[in-house]
């Protein structure tokens, strides 16, 4: 999705995501709550869980993109708990444009390409990380963990270890 277009409605996506934390702990959602920890106590060592999804479907490429997935979720009878399915985004630049996408998709085709250093060749579209999609690491923050920190001159996480291909980024 293009920077601007990403930057205008992630404010609301997050409204979004308020929203249903809110309506989650609300004691409305009583009766669900405990048909879900009745459903999975049936289930027995099966997890469950019930999600609310957002996302935008692109017509020309024939994928929708996830912007937010959340939910509730329960094992073994146990009151149902919130849950997060979302995936961080990242900024790439394709075709001299910057693009933002969440981490396991593709930037071009919005096909499922997680991994990417260790599968750097998109399975949807044939995008190749380095040669048609280069990750913008325009801050120090480890792409991997979110946690440490990486440079050009240092291109391994203090926390996680992950090292950057610098064919595969462009440094901002």
């Amino acid at each position: 999705m293009e920077k601007n277009l990403f930057e205008k409605i992630d404010p609301l996506v997050d409204d979004i995501a308020e929203q249903i934390s809110e309506l989650i702990e609300e004691e409305t959602l009583s009766q669900l709550k405990q048909k879900l920890a009745d459903l999975s106590r049936e289930l027995g060592g099966y997890s469950l869980t019930l999600e609310m999804n957002v996302e935008v479907f692109d017509p020309e490429r024939e994928r929708s993109l996830p912007l937010l997935q959340m939910g509730l979720a329960s094992s073994d009878g146990e009151p149902p708990y919130p849950t997060w399915a979302d995936s961080s985004p990242h900024r790439y630049i394709v075709n001299g444009e910057m693009i933002i996408v969440p981490h396991d998709h593709c930037p071009r085709c919005w096909g499922v390409w997680d991994f990417k250093s260790r599968h750097p060749t998109c399975e949807s579209c044939g995008a190749t990380m380095g040669r048609d999609v280069k990750l913008l690491l325009d801050s120090d923050r480890c792409p991997q963990c979110e946690k440490g920190t990486l440079t050009a001159h240092r291109p391994e996480c203090t926390a996680c270890g992950f090292s950057v291909n610098p064919a595969h980024v462009v440094w901002g």
